[in-house]
């Protein structure tokens, strides 16, 4: 499930943005006359008249006092702009204060361990998530002639030492993820993806392959179509699927990985 205080944080923080460049825009204001603008259309043309907010008094603006005009009606619009913005925040902080999703869970982490394993939760916690994401996206089902000899920390047999450092680092920043999973694409081919990973926080499977020989030209040609394959299935890059590659010359690089992980997958 989205985190919609997240969601709210984040426009919050665009209310606050638009409210300090709409302060920029009213300062450039200051001094105008404390008077507003009527206009109205006579034969065609457009007639403006300076108005006293206290006794209603209309006075005609002149052709030179055009530039006037123009000012503040400008600032007229940004004071509205100003009100509606100061409003908004203090409206979008109250929501914040109330939207926490964490009450909804801690009603469920409160009860006894009894009701707890009676008791079918509104709101899927993380641990059930993962669980049911899991069983959903099962392991090793490649059926390639033979099992990875190279064992991760979490106890996985994997194909290659890069394929383990991979693993690792998804255990160390706790990113749920299965290896080979089965994956039918949507142009009909069978495919095994090195990892399946979850990005718990949007709840969003994300495929990643490692490209071990890409100096290879047809190990590289065989990986460009199967991209292309994805591609056309609607798994892209930087969304849902992510590659890390190597060459004989240059190894995986583990900061790279991670910077993947914590960009895309946490």
């Amino acid at each position: 499930m989205k985190d919609y205080k997240e969601l709210l944080i984040e426009k919050q923080t665009e209310i606050n943005q638009l409210l300090q460049k709409s302060q920029k825009n009213l300062a450039k204001y200051r001094g105008l006359p404390n008077k507003r603008i009527r206009s109205s259309t006579s034969n065609n043309c457009v007639q403006y008249y300076f108005v006293d907010p206290e006794t209603g008094e209309s006075k005609y603006a002149k052709n030179g006092e055009y530039t006037l005009v123009k000012k503040m009606i400008q600032r007229d619009y940004e004071a509205a702009v100003n009100s509606k913005l100061k409003k908004m925040e203090k409206e979008i902080e109250k929501t914040i204060k109330r939207c926490d999703f964490e009450d909804i869970h801690s009603i469920y982490n409160k009860l006894p361990l009894s009701k707890r394993n009676i008791v079918v939760p509104i709101i899927e916690t993380d641990e059930m998530y993962i669980e049911r994401w899991k069983q959903e996206h099962a392991g090793n089902q490649n059926t390639f002639f033979e099992d990875g000899k190279i064992q991760t920390n979490n106890g996985e047999r994997v194909r290659s030492k890069s394929e383990k450092i991979i693993a690792d680092l998804f255990a160390k920043y706790n990113v749920p993820y299965v290896y080979e999973p089965y994956l039918e694409l949507s142009i009909g081919h069978i495919v095994y993806p090195d990892f399946a990973v979850l990005n718990i926080r949007e709840r969003k499977t994300i495929y990643w392959e490692h490209l071990g020989l890409i100096d290879n030209e047809d190990y590289a040609k065989k990986n460009m179509l199967k991209i292309y394959d994805y591609s056309r299935s609607g798994y892209h890059l930087g969304d849902n699927l992510i590659l890390s590659m190597e060459t004989f010359d240059i190894p995986l690089n583990s900061k790279d990985v991670i910077r993947e992980i914590m960009k895309y997958c946490v």
